[in-house]
């Protein structure tokens, strides 16, 4: 142990991990509880997601396709989340098994200094100090330090090196404290990136920035010379303030609100001062590296916190995936809703246009039959007197009517009417596949992927589906020739007219009148005949059509809306979890303050941002006995504290006015009952959230155990 820091004797620093120890079966058996309870909500849910792939059955859509694609989307909901509790459990199971000693994780970019600061910690030989670009660590490996266990991972955002990655980030997982480290020069946006990612694992994390300065390979190198006889310009040749200044840039476009400071140390500096050949140089390598501050800062740590952090590690184990797992959840329901708002705006839009689309082609096609049977009518006076002494007008009348184009005209008419309906349905899918898509928000990425119900290529073919209707319409209704129909039992009329009339001129007289008067019937008729066939195949076939497409639509909505219940109730059932894991946390800080049970009585729920922010909600308005700055340091992330104070009994909007003016959030929330007003659903409308606004929006999201769908 270096001399700066024996004001923690061994002693002291033993018996901090001593406790630390205990401490190890205490947070695995508080973890178990909460993973109980995490099974439970998953269990909860996808009870709902089995009842609604059950309500899937009952629709009848001959599109089995479209049905199979939403069910494997509800039992992806279903399959992921468990398989998502498994690995927790799994990692909870490692953590108890493999890591008895108090943990710390060095992180870091490939060629940051982490295998030489193992060289340090363990008094090496130099073996596993890369050279040039060399990648020393492929590997987890673990030593030990002064009785803790410290984990040596493979560098991150090596090229090619995804694999490292994830190795790196799996074991992050079992740290009790992460010793995340940089080089000195120019910090690069994914160094920012990973910190963030461990913050919201929740970890502790101590900052070290490594000098990387050339010290030569003797002691009596001009490089070690000119290090050792100017250490004061160390800082300007480091620059360590621009340094800070651009890493806290890149974090600050994710986190505003956070600040970071970097331990500056030069690790070749404190690894020389180990070697018997710079023996004589060892005071002045030992000050020049830094390194006892680096060492202060861990054991400080591990001294003051490390008994928090011990359980903090098994609680983040469940919580650190849970909260995003909450959020995912909450951002499908959100999607999920507003895309079943989106598609019943478009299904009343198209019914409404159906009704008049069907109204107004009820009478353009019984206008058309009319016109085209009003040139036959108009055509009469000239074929009675040009076949009024013809023995055989039938088969005349029957040539007259064929060279009418009658039949071809209704053809082209229920032509024009289809392609119709097909370019609205068309343009209806069309129109709401952009508007699904944009009312649809991704914020992250995950193996869930991307809840898409509807496959639009597929839906597209069902205009192509109905291309064959129109025609068959129109083959209904001319099925039984309505130019047969005007021809027919004229001839019959003939010979009776012949049998009572005796004069040629009566003859004549009468057949021209009884001839007009009959092919008129018999047009009257054959317009009548054609009407009705041609407006009841229109009601068989258009009509059935679009019901088809918008009791489709309405069965995707409903599917739509079922799921946004199940991915809602699962994301509530999360949050429920995250607060009392959160409220653990505050309860451990407790203890280890001093504070008496009744305080803690006192907290209502703990609301949590992890490594961001925490909302403390206490019943009254008395303050905490203990400052945020005493319940920020002890979370080991410098999260800001709020402490909420709450008055039970009051109507829900009246409490979220509250909340949202005491996070000084200026809008005016909608309310929407759900589930038989078990669930609400509140509506926020603004152009442009900022990460502060959605922090706190999901903090009262989560006090107040209500879905918060942010709108633009």
């Amino acid at each position: 142990m270096n001399s700066t820091s024996q004001h923690i004797t061994r002693d002291h620093l033993q018996a901090a991990l001593d406790a630390c120890h205990m401490a190890n079966r205490q947070g695995y058996e508080d973890a178990k509880v909460y993973l109980a309870g995490l099974k439970q909500s998953i269990e909860d849910a996808s009870l709902i997601i089995t009842d609604c792939l059950g309500d899937l059955e009952t629709y009848h859509v001959t599109d089995i396709a479209l049905i199979n694609n939403i069910k494997s989307q509800l039992e992806l909901v279903q399959t992921e989340f468990k398989s998502s509790f498994f690995e927790t459990q799994n990692n909870l199971e490692t953590k108890h098994k493999e890591n008895s000693r108090f943990n710390i994780t060095l992180f870091g970019r490939t060629k940051a200094g982490k295998s030489t600061l193992m060289e340090i910690l363990t008094h090496g030989d130099g073996s596993h100090i890369g050279k040039g670009g060399q990648r020393t660590t492929r590997d987890v490996r673990s030593y030990e330090w002064e009785g803790m266990s410290v984990t040596d991972v493979p560098g991150i955002d090596a090229y090619g090196g995804d694999e490292d990655d994830k190795k790196a980030e799996s074991a992050a997982i079992y740290a009790d404290l992460i010793l995340f480290m940089i080089t000195a020069g120019q910090p690069e946006g994914t160094e920012a990136d990973w910190l963030v990612k461990l913050k919201r694992m929740d970890k502790p994390i101590v900052c070290v920035c490594n000098f990387k300065q050339s010290i030569g390979e003797k002691v009596d190198d001009f490089r070690l010379k000119r290090l050792l006889d100017n250490p004061d310009k160390l800082n300007e040749r480091m620059n360590i303030d621009g340094l800070s200044e651009q890493f806290n840039k890149f974090l600050h476009e994710q986190l505003p609100s956070e600040h970071v400071e970097f331990i500056v140390t030069h690790l070749l500096a404190k690894y020389a001062s180990q070697q018997e050949g710079y023996a004589s140089k060892k005071n002045e390598l030992e000050k020049v590296s830094r390194f006892a501050l680096v060492e202060d800062a861990i054991i400080n740590e591990v001294y003051t916190n490390g008994v928090l952090h011990r359980k903090k590690c098994y609680l983040s184990i469940i919580d650190a995936p849970l909260f995003q797992q909450m959020n995912l959840l909450f951002d499908f329901s959100s999607n999920a809703h507003s895309q079943y708002l989106v598609m019943q705006d478009k299904i009343a839009q198209f019914e409404d246009w159906c009704t008049s689309f069907n109204r107004g082609q009820k009478s353009n096609i019984s206008n058309s039959i009319t016109r085209e049977y009003n040139k036959l009518r108009n055509s009469i006076p000239g074929f009675v007197e040009m076949h009024l002494e013809d023995s055989n007008v039938d088969e005349a009348w029957k040539e007259h009517c064929q060279r009418f184009t009658t039949q071809a005209n209704l053809d082209k008419l229920f032509t024009t009417v289809q392609t119709r309906l097909e370019e609205k349905i068309a343009e209806m899918l069309s129109e709401l596949k952009t508007e699904m898509d944009f009312s649809y928000t991704w914020q992250y990425n995950n193996t869930l992927g991307n809840y898409q119900f509807v496959n639009w290529k597929r839906v597209m073919k069902w205009t192509g589906a109905l291309s064959s209707a129109g025609l068959a319409i129109t083959a209904m209704a001319l099925s039984s020739n309505p130019i047969g129909w005007a021809a027919a039992g004229v001839g019959a009329a003939f010979s009776l007219l012949a049998w009572l009339c005796d004069s040629k001129e009566n003859k004549l007289r009468e057949r021209r009148l009884m001839l007009t008067q009959k092919l008129n019937e018999s047009i009257d008729y054959a317009e009548k005949k054609s009407k009705e066939k041609t407006i009841g195949g229109f009601n068989i076939s258009i009509i059935k059509n679009e019901n088809t497409v918008a009791d489709t639509l309405k069965m995707i909505g409903s599917s739509l809306l079922a799921l946004s219940a199940s991915e809602r109730e699962l994301a509530l059932g999360y949050s429920k979890n995250h607060k009392n894991i959160s409220k653990m946390m505050i309860a451990n800080i407790f203890n280890a303050l001093g504070l008496d049970a009744p305080e803690l009585d006192r907290i209502e729920c703990v609301a949590r941002v992890p490594g961001r922010r925490v909302a403390i909600v206490v019943n009254g308005t008395a303050d905490l006995p203990c400052s945020a700055h005493d319940i920020s340091s002890k979370l080991g992330n410098k999260e800001t504290i709020h402490v909420v104070k709450w008055q039970q009994g009051k109507p829900a909007e009246e409490q979220l006015a509250y909340l949202l003016n005491y996070f000084d959030i200026d809008l005016e929330p909608q309310f929407m009952q759900l589930d038989g007003g078990q669930h609400t659903i509140v509506y926020l409308s603004n152009s442009n959230f900022t990460m502060e606004e959605i922090d706190s929006i999901n903090l009262i999201q989560q006090i107040m155990n209500i879905h918060i769908i942010l709108r633009k």
